[in-house]
């Protein structure tokens, strides 16, 4: 049988959204010596990589598809940091610096396992979101897909606008959603929420019938053109209107660390609308991708070589 392998070459995508930047500070081991003394972690590796719609750009640039990000970064050394990581021959990153401080989330883990959390972050809110609604107008019309990374910080006030005007313009919205709100979703082409973001909205499923029900209830209710829940080792159900949901099952049994797992998704699906595979295809791709990214530690990406092979073994 000869080998499929996909490529994502000459194509493009749009990113709008929240960005952090997320940094791991590793420990071989972790002592508490009693309940009366401070815990004692000896820090010996630290890795920063970008995250939230950082991460979106990064998955797509590392696939072997160009992207453009546009979202606020702040006037700070975190957030050159994150310039920096940024500095990708396939991202063009079109930033608009603020006063705020750049959102920084920092996780603590000895022996692969999370310690703590520590989040440094205040809602992306400016002035200049009139200056940031101007950029997406400007740059809409030279991509076909626009995925919108919402992380409810801020950067995204004006989603409603967004989707509006790219609905005018025909260009395929992706969402990964965020909050209690999905009305504010209403209209988007996809939106990928996992199972918790999912039953929150819909209520707790506890069979597989709850699940095909109330996804197809949500598709109808918000007016979209498919939703994607990912439903991490259970795989992903992709609901499509006048169509059987479809199931994807996980492709890994091993799961490492599902965190940015979903930023792997949504990418993969919009590198391959981009470059004109169809949705199906696409979340085939996407549940091969998330089955690579969960077995790997923090924030991470998968290159088109590690999609390909796996996609071939």
């Amino acid at each position: 049988m000869q080998k499929k392998l996909v490529d994502f070459k000459n194509a493009s995508v749009l990113v709008v959204g929240d960005l952090i930047l997320d940094c791991y500070w590793y420990s071989k081991n972790h002592q508490v010596l009693s309940e009366k003394i401070t815990p004692i972690l000896p820090i010996n590796k630290i890795k920063k990589q970008p995250g939230g719609a950082a991460n979106v750009a990064k998955n797509i640039a590392d696939i072997g598809c160009k992207s453009k990000i546009i979202g606020f970064i702040g006037m700070d050394y975190e957030g050159l940091i994150l310039k920096k990581l940024l500095n990708h021959i396939r991202i063009d990153p079109d930033l608009i610096s603020i006063k705020n401080k750049t959102i920084t989330k920092i996780r603590i883990l000895s022996d692969k396992k999370k310690l703590i959390r520590l989040d440094f972050e205040e809602k992306y809110i400016s002035e200049k979101i009139d200056f940031l609604y101007q950029k997406i107008v400007h740059s809409l019309s030279y991509f076909n897909i626009l995925v919108l990374s919402d992380y409810s910080k801020g950067t995204l006030l004006n989603i409603k606008k967004i989707i509006n005007l790219a609905k005018k313009m025909s260009i395929p919205i992706l969402i990964d959603p965020k909050g209690i709100d999905f009305e504010k979703y209403s209209g988007a082409s996809l939106l990928t929420p996992n199972l918790s973001e999912f039953e929150k909205i819909v209520g707790k499923c506890n069979k597989e019938k709850e699940i095909f029900k109330k996804g197809m209830q949500l598709l109808y209710d918000l007016k979209l053109s498919a939703l994607l829940v990912t439903r991490s080792k259970n795989g992903m159900t992709l609901f499509q209107s006048q169509k059987n949901p479809i199931h994807f099952p996980a492709t890994s049994k091993i799961i490492s660390d599902v965190t940015g797992a979903g930023d792997t998704v949504i990418s993969i699906i919009a590198a391959s609308l981009a470059k004109g595979y169809s949705l199906e295809e696409s979340c085939f791709y996407a549940s091969v991708g998330a089955g690579l990214v969960i077995q790997k530690i923090g924030t991470e990406t998968i290159t088109i070589n590690e999609l390909n092979t796996a996609l071939n073994f």
